[in-house]
């Protein structure tokens, strides 16, 4: 069975990050693209994480790019 995956809890901010790592962006990219430091990209994407219970930003892209539009 699939598991969920809901982005109902993110903010604006952590939803763009997660559309771009389901595009296949590195953090090191997201962050020029949004001029952001990439600390601060991984401090998003570390949130994001727990929010939505993934253990890495690799299934946290895959588990993302399975999200229906």
């Amino acid at each position: 069975m699939e598991e969920t995956f809901s982005m109902a809890s993110l903010t604006t901010r952590e939803r763009e990050i997660v559309d771009l790592l389901a595009q296949g962006k590195r953090l090191t990219e997201i962050a020029a693209m949004l001029q952001m430091s990439y600390s601060t990209v991984t401090w998003h994407a570390q949130n994001i994480r727990a929010k939505t219970d993934t253990l890495s930003t690799f299934e946290l892209a895959v588990k993302a790019a399975r999200v229906p539009k």
